[in-house]
């Protein structure tokens, strides 16, 4: 393969581009998915019939005043609720207006509404009651408003784009300050804009330092330019190969151009480094070259392709999808290097030379790991580091929040908090009995305290309901006459705490017979969520277990060389847990794929400190003389490639979106820790474990 890559290299390296090209076009009419329900489509599928409220379609609007409503004002929001109802993108709304009370008085429930506005001293009699009382739609001091918005069905995202829009330029009356706006299709929205901004802003800035630091390294502006362009290229291809493939780019891809940085960089810095002059033909010298480092560089990005394949064993749709593009553009990247590299040596510009203090600060680092390996002092903090990982990996817990996406400062997250702070919160969860198994009406009463007692919001209930009631809120055709529901709310506090909560519902009727059941997409959430968490997980395990078996086939069936590449690379991981762990760190949608990630991307200078290793002791030199050439060596190509990542990565930890930000966090102390690893006990554990 290395024969043709040179052979051709021109003509390949005119394919790629022709490529790049074609790619680039297509992601100028990207479409990028945020569709969140499809990762609860099989359970919601299950639990369809028993779904009364299109959660899914639901937008929470807020609107703050700067004091309680006036009377005038109250006038102002019953026109505004109307104008809603009466909206093409509206299929009803549930505010203030509209709430009523159900009494049973006589032979039949009588419903009222409990806002009055005919007059002034109705208002003023119905408004301090409905303080008295508590109210759903109100806040407790009069200044604030929740209306709940069911979108029509199957609104295009330019007409949800129309509405959501509106709601924000809300002006209807005086005294509003400000106005929230939260759910599924303003999420999306939010995510649509800023994904885009972050990708382009955070991609140039990585860019920019990935730049400036190859160039402190290598002092070689040829090879550096290209370099660069070997990474935007992966990345434009990679993505248009998602849009071709699936018209669109899943949210969770944001993270793609940050992988594939750190695997273009590798393998340039490990095929540059330490090189020996041209002597005989350039041919003889790249195959040479790629013998002895190119096969370590092939193997390296096979691996980290491996770990993004371990996605495709779970059920998530963006995820696998996340892992097939990302596995490819991998496998690109590692061909792009290859050429570049072929034509810088044919060109007469693949040697590489760092300014003088890089270079004494990388020896200052390497003598440093050297002596940690007779250091007493370092083998005890290590120790105590592991233990700290060990005891936050067997205490760590898997839980999910509907905001985990996105960071506190978040604009989103704040609207958001909005609702949590003031109304109960926007996770839907409807609860449901089975009318056969209430005997006594008056247990239903019960039933409704308990829930508001845990910490529910109830938004409407049939329990005292009739026909007639239930034809005004529109749930008449509903196919509800078995069952008994309670349409709920609450806020963002973790699968864990919700599940909990329910749990507890339960066991409080476990004597009284009764049977619950639930919907809606925040209780799918929770219980799908970490059903999900624990694949991904596993597919970590898959990935280290993966690894770990082609070391020992490709090391003639050594068992040894099992373990040789598993503790160095998983115990970093372990440390970065336990460090996050101090700090309340939980797995979760958002972040237990990227443990799987880094894995594939830190087992690289594993990788190349055996292959460097096993072909020094074929040329027969000591195992002690080998592995001080392997760590000053490919040890310097390691440093080097870890201070260009942690650095390349660090605006990442200021993106917006958590997915992002810990990606960086993680592979940064990851990195970090693995080096230690890498160039201390890696060579400690070849001496002791092989021949």
């Amino acid at each position: 393969m290395f024969s043709f890559i040179w052979r051709f290299k021109y003509l390949l390296s005119f394919f790629c581009l022709v490529l790049f090209g074609f790619c680039l076009k297509q992601l100028f009419n990207a479409n990028i998915y945020f569709d969140s329900e499809r990762i609860i489509n099989e359970l919601e599928f299950e639990n369809k019939n028993l779904n009364i409220f299109d959660d899914n379609n639901l937008v929470f609007f807020g609107i703050s005043f700067d004091d309680s409503l006036s009377y005038q004002n109250m006038l102002d929001v019953v026109t505004f609720h109307k104008s809603l109802k009466k909206s093409q993108f509206v299929k009803r709304v549930f505010s203030i207006v509209n709430d009523r009370q159900i009494t049973n008085k006589g032979l039949f429930p009588i419903s009222k509404k409990i806002l009055d506005v005919k007059d002034l001293k109705s208002y003023t009699n119905s408004i301090n009651k409905i303080y008295s009382e508590k109210n759903n739609f109100i806040s407790s001091d009069g200044k604030k408003l929740l209306f709940l918005v069911e979108n029509a069905p199957n609104l295009s995202k330019d007409e949800s784009r129309k509405f959501i829009n509106s709601l924000y330029e809300t002006d209807f009356t005086e005294g509003i300050s400000e106005v929230f706006v939260s759910g599924r299709s303003p999420s999306e929205l939010y995510f649509e804009k800023k994904v885009i901004q972050e990708f382009i802003l955070l991609t140039l800035v990585s860019g920019f330092l990935c730049f400036i630091f190859l160039f402190l390294i290598t002092k070689n502006i040829k090879l550096v330019i290209l370099t660069v362009f070997s990474v935007v290229a992966s990345i434009v291809v990679s993505l248009g190969l998602s849009q071709i493939l699936f018209g669109g780019i899943e949210l969770v891809m944001i993270i793609t151009p940050a992988i594939l940085f750190i695997v273009c960089l590798s393998d340039i810095m490990h095929l540059t480094n330490k090189q020996s002059n041209v002597i005989s033909s350039k041919n003889s010298f790249f195959l040479s070259r790629m013998n002895t480092v190119g096969k370590a560089v092939a193997l390296t990005s096979l691996t980290t392709a491996m770990s993004f394949l371990t996605f495709l064993v779970n059920d998530i749709v963006p995820i696998l999808r996340f892992g097939l593009i990302t596995a490819s553009g991998v496998v690109f990247t590692l061909f792009l290097a290859t050429i570049v590299y072929a034509i810088s040596i044919d060109k007469g510009f693949n040697q590489s030379k760092p300014i003088k203090k890089i270079q004494q600060f990388t020896d200052s680092i390497i003598n440093f790991l050297k002596n940690g390996q007779r250091s007493v002092a370092f083998h005890f903090f290590m120790t105590i580091l592991t233990g700290v990982g060990l005891y936050g990996a067997f205490n760590v817990q898997i839980d999910n929040y509907l905001t985990d996406e996105i960071n506190k400062k978040s604009k989103m997250y704040q609207q958001t908090n909005f609702f949590d702070s003031h109304f109960g919160g926007i996770k839907p969860i409807t609860i449901f009995l089975d009318k056969d198994c209430v005997d006594d009406l008056e247990i239903l009463n019960q039933v409704e305290k308990s829930i508001k007692k845990h910490g529910f919001v109830v938004d409407f209930s049939n329990i005292s309901s009739n026909s007639i009631v239930m034809q005004k809120m529109g749930f008449a055709e509903r196919g509800l006459v078995d069952k008994y529901f309670f349409i709920c709310r609450s806020s963002d506090e973790g699968s864990l705490s919700t599940l909990k909560k329910l749990n507890s519902l339960e066991s409080e009727y476990v004597s009284d017979g009764l049977k619950f059941n639930y919907s809606g997409a925040g209780y799918l959430f929770d219980k799908l969520g970490n059903n999900l968490t624990r694949q991904l997980i596993f597919g970590l395990i898959i990935a280290i277990f993966s690894i770990g078996l082609v070391f020992f086939l490709l090391n003639k069936f050594d068992f040894n060389y099992f373990f040789i590449a598993i503790i160095p690379n998983l115990t970093p991981i372990v440390v970065c847990v336990g460090l996050l762990y101090i700090n309340g760190f939980y797995f979760s949608l958002s972040n237990a794929f990227i443990f799987t990630i880094v894995f594939g991307l830190i087992i690289d200078d594993s990788i190349h400190l055996i292959s460097a290793y096993n072909n020094s002791r074929k040329r027969k030199v000591s195992k002690s003389e080998s592995l001080d050439y392997v760590i000053i060596n490919t040890g310097e190509a390691i440093v080097k490639t870890t201070i260009i990542v942690i650095m390349c990565l660090l605006p990442l930890s200021f993106s917006e979106f958590k997915s992002v930000s810990q990606l960086s966090v993680i592979t940064i102390i990851s990195a970090f820790v693995a080096v230690f690893f890498d160039l201390v006990y890696l060579p400690l554990i070849i001496k002791r474990l092989t021949n």
